[in-house]
């Protein structure tokens, strides 16, 4: 550091209390004679205790870094403002002929002026009490003092450093280890680095098994080729992607460089799954690909004591610079793993959330998040995980509450708004972990949107199939008031034909009679229009007797036209539960009318043969849950088949007869409300249905 100084013209750039200090030292007495000037300072505010500093001594301000550029002579800047923006900035414009000190560095002069001021002072007070050897050696014991301090302070530091970095390195292992998407991480050598417990679970091959290899293929595919973060890190030609995924992939949408994909993958489960993937590149601090993550869904006499002093203060000289090495190289570690740790978080492919473990404040969102809600950073901060409801939903808050000791739970279907009160739906993953040393939960949100309203039109055209199958009841319903209307008209035409007048009486009675009969009518059309509407996942108090009793209202007939007896056990005291009317009727018809053709297709077969056409409907509360148990007599369920019967498309009728959904979607839209069903089977016994919704006060 002396040479570097040694008859340097210096500009500093960064008017604060560091640049203060050094002007203090400089232009103190103790410096007079040494061979280094300072010909300017900059700094952006007027204010700056350096910036007066140096005016008040009479050395050149200026408010803009460039003017600096113009002094004559100048060969060194030092700078002092701790931003790497600015930093980068004096490295682009700076004069060629002129070094540049930054702001670590700067650490060392700062050391190395301190030390020269005690040292010229010390060897003048040395050369007045040359005779008094006393006087000679506390001097020296002070001197040796504050060298050992310094170096504690630049211990201390480092220590500090050395601290944060660990405290970073075990967060980024936990917000990859704790996101519940499967994902994986490689290097730019093409090395797993990381392989979370979700990859685990979903390819069944273990972190120790792919960790450190480059075998990430194999989970995917029977021989050796390129997974898509390898296409990432290799940064291959459309072409060359089009050759290993066809036209299967696309550019993603949301994230800069990343692509996507969707195959089947035969190897992956006992009958293969079709996994969804993107892989986004990770950038270096220089802009470079330094890897891709992969997600699926860091002196007795005078002259003794002068050698002494210098061989102390080129020695800790040494140990400063030293320090200030390994500071800098655990300050670049540092800005690179912290680097790494923000691509990660922000090339996830889903909205992840960072928020208090106690008060949902969110603490921290990745980019995906930022552009999925159109909300800011700030915006965010000032937020509550649970503000970005829909509405109120008590058991998502109760839940997050239970999260203990690295617990995860999945809360599928909550609705979500944007910022401009769009709703969307999404499933919410939150895990428990630790952030910074704070108790914290990590939340990520799939938007399934898409998949929802797909989904309504799939059940709202299994209900216009069912209308279809059910319109001959309906029309019987119909038919019934429109023969009233007929035999009054009749009536009154054949008086009319006779000239013979109709009482008030009789006029009373028959327009009761029609009026009741057109009521009649058209509750049971604004029923069927009621039924017919498409219904989203909403959530109302709810008797569950109510889409039971309506049921009747479309198959009454039908099943009287069937020879079906109908027995119903409804408890009329049931407390409420949280579900859709209209979508609870469908789950219903949809089980009535299974039962209506499992005793069809036993009458059939059994001929002439007696036996009772009966269907029971029960509901009543047990253990906090409402149970509805719907049972008929008919066919009954193979054993080979009866866990097929809520798989999309499965079903035992003739083609034309059925689409193979009614159970499925029931079962969906079951799970929706928090509830399940069971089925119970016995061959030419008849088959029972049991429903179990939790209940609210």
């Amino acid at each position: 550091m002396r040479e570097v100084l040694q008859n340097a013209d210096i500009a500093i750039v960064g008017g604060g209390k560091v640049c203060k200090a050094i002007l203090e030292i400089v232009l103190g007495e103790n410096f007079i004679g040494q061979k280094l000037n300072i010909l300017g300072v900059a700094d952006i505010d007027d204010r700056a205790e350096g910036l007066i500093y140096a005016r008040d001594k009479g050395v050149f301000t200026t408010l803009d870094y460039r003017d600096l550029y113009k002094i004559k002579g100048l060969n060194l800047i030092i700078e002092l403002t701790g931003d790497n923006r600015v930093l980068e900035e004096l490295k682009a414009t700076k004069p060629d002929r002129v070094r540049l000190i930054d702001h670590f560095e700067a650490m060392s002069v700062w050391d190395f002026l301190q030390i020269e001021e005690e040292r010229v002072r010390i060897k003048r007070e040395l050369g007045e009490n040359i005779g008094e050897p006393e006087k000679t050696g506390k001097r020296f014991d002070l001197f040796s003092q504050q060298l050992t301090k310094i170096v504690e302070e630049r211990t201390r530091h480092l220590q500090s450093v050395e601290r944060e970095l660990v405290e970073r390195e075990r967060t980024l292992s936990q917000i990859v280890q704790g996101n519940t998407i499967p994902t994986f991480v490689i290097n730019k050598d093409h090395i797993v680095t990381h392989w979370n417990r979700a990859c685990e679970r979903l390819t069944g091959y273990t972190a120790q098994e792919i960790v450190g290899t480059n075998k990430q293929w194999l989970p995917f595919w029977p021989e050796e080729r390129p997974v898509m973060a390898d296409v990432i890190v290799d940064k291959m030609e459309e072409d060359g992607i089009k050759r290993y995924y066809g036209d299967r992939w696309r550019k993603s949408a949301l994230i800069e460089g990343a692509y996507e994909a969707e195959d089947f993958f035969p190897h992956i489960g006992g009958k293969g799954k079709w996994l969804f993937f993107t892989a986004a590149p990770i950038i270096g601090a220089d802009g470079k690909t330094v890897g891709s993550i992969e997600t699926l869904w860091d002196t007795t006499e005078r002259k003794e004591a002068q050698e002494a002093l210098q061989r102390a203060h080129d020695e800790l000289e040494t140990r400063v610079e030293e320090r200030t090495a390994e500071l800098r190289k655990l300050n670049e570690e540092l800005g690179r793993s912290e680097e790494k740790y923000k691509t990660l978080f922000d090339s996830a492919p889903n909205p992840i959330f960072i928020m208090d473990g106690q008060t949902f404040r969110i603490i921290d969102v990745n980019a995906t998040a930022l552009d999925c809600y159109q909300r800011s950073k700030e915006e965010f901060l000032e937020m509550k995980f649970l503000d970005l409801l829909f509405e109120r939903d008590k058991d998502l808050e109760e839940g997050l509450k239970r999260l203990t000791d690295h617990q995860c739970g999945f809360y599928p279907r909550r609705k979500h708004f944007r910022k401009k009160g769009e709703p969307f739906y999404v499933n919410i993953v939150a895990c428990h972990a630790r952030h910074m040393g704070v108790d914290c939960l990590i939340a990520t949100t799939t938007d399934i949107n898409e998949s929802v309203e797909k989904e309504a039109q799939l059940i709202q055209a299994s209900k216009l199939a069912t209308l279809g199958t059910l319109a001959s009841g309906m029309a019987h319903e119909l038919t019934q008031p429109l023969n009233v209307i007929q035999v009054a008209s009749d009536f009154f035409l054949k008086r009319f034909k006779k000239g013979e007048e109709v009482s008030n009486d009789e006029l009373r009675t028959m327009a009761e009679e029609i009026g009741s009969q057109l009521d009649r009518a058209s509750k049971v059309i604004k029923h069927m229009r009621d039924f017919a509407r498409q219904s989203d996942i909403s959530r109302t108090r709810l008797h569950i007797n109510d889409p039971i009793k309506d049921l009747f209202k479309v198959m009454g007939q039908q099943l009287r036209v069937h020879q079906i007896e109908v027995e119903l056990d409804l408890d009329p005291h049931l407390p409420y539960i949280m579900a859709d009317h209209n979508r609870l009727e469908q789950v219903f018809i949809n089980l009535v009318t299974n039962a209506m053709y499992a005793m069809d297709d036993k009458g059939l077969r059994w001929g002439e043969k007696k036996w009772e056409r009966l269907l029971k409907i029960k509901s009543f509360a047990t253990d906090g849950q409402i149970v509805v148990k719907v049972s008929d007599t008919g066919k009954g369920i193979p054993k080979e088949i009866i866990d097929r019967i809520f798989e999309p498309f499965f079903t035992t009728r003739k083609a034309g007869q059925g689409t193979g959904l009614g159970m499925s979607i029931s079962y969906r839209i079951i799970s929706d409300y928090g509830g399940t069903i069971e089925v119970e089977s016995e061959l030419d016994k008849g088959t029972t249905f049991t429903l179990k919704f939790p209940s609210v006060e």
